[in-house]
């Protein structure tokens, strides 16, 4: 399954350091389909760190700017001299644009100082992010159709949302939070309180909220199962990790700042495991 890490191509070491769940999931995908996928994840991690690699949003949208022309270079024959273009140009042709430009736009989004207002806000959000890139990689592993589009909708969202949880100590150690203000106010909560890296049971509240938003669209997701093709399902399988992490936060007390929950350890990956060989994600 697995290839030793001096025969990885340069994006599948930067989604192996960076996005390690997603570099799991692509070692279950057949060997012609990996750059492909780690082109797109290498892709994704690109865009995702702009805001974070950035001191202030306005250079953000920069670097956002620059991926969406390397894109036009790549289409029109002239593409720019980096990694992740160049794998990306080598196959082209197997990339749908469309859904290159919602990850961007989805990412533009994230630019801004405030959290969304509501979790509708935030779960859409993740539906053009996260969605987009399980759309796009459910089409390199041969998926197509209304169905597929529907799956990865819910898919999307419930990852992201699992993922945004998972960041929420990541994101508070660098002055940031993506809880909703929908759900904050009625608790008397503020960002700052966020930011705290403090747990309590108010924080537990809005935290179960998305962990029920997040598992509605899991159940959607996996119960269309039976029309998503088995050669997709290395592409749905990051799912597989946000259910266990969000079966986590359902056993800890809907605690973010948990250390075991953050530490994951080994347990994740065998929990994904078991769903390939059950050919379910």
């Amino acid at each position: 399954m697995a290839r030793r890490g001096e025969e990885l191509s340069a994006c599948g070491r930067i989604v192996r350091e960076n996005d390690p769940d997603r570099f799991f999931c692509t070692l279950f995908a057949p060997s012609a389909k990996r750059e492909p996928l780690f082109a797109l994840y290498a892709f994704n991690h690109e865009l995702a760190r702009a805001r974070e690699a950035v001191s202030e949003p306005a250079l953000g949208g920069i670097r956002l700017r620059w991926w969406r022309e390397a894109l036009d270079g790549v289409e029109t024959g002239a593409p720019r001299r980096h990694d992740v273009v160049e794998a990306l140009a080598g196959t082209w042709p197997l990339f749908d644009r469309s859904l290159l430009d919602a990850m961007i736009d989805a990412r533009a989004a994230d630019m801004a100082p405030e959290p969304p207002a509501t979790l509708d806000d935030l779960a859409d959000r993740g539906a053009r992010a996260v969605g987009s890139l399980m759309r796009q990689a459910a089409r390199l592993m041969g998926g197509e159709g209304d169905r597929i589009e529907t799956v990865c909708g819910d898919a999307g969202r419930a990852a992201a949302l699992g993922g945004m949880l998972r960041s929420t100590d990541a994101w508070a150690a660098r002055g940031r939070t993506a809880l909703p203000a929908e759900l904050l106010e009625p608790l008397r909560l503020r960002p700052r309180d966020i930011l705290r890296r403090e747990h309590n049971d108010r924080i537990s509240k809005a935290v179960r909220k998305v962990v029920e938003r997040a598992d509605l669209h899991l159940k959607r997701a996996r119960a269309a199962r039976r029309g998503v093709p088995k050669q997709v399902l290395p592409a749905m399988l990051p799912l597989a990790f946000a259910a266990r992490d969000l079966a986590t936060l359902r056993h800890n007390g809907y605690n973010p700042f948990d250390a075991a929950y953050l530490s994951g350890g080994g347990g994740r990956q065998l929990a994904v495991l078991w769903r390939m060989l059950l050919g379910r994600y």
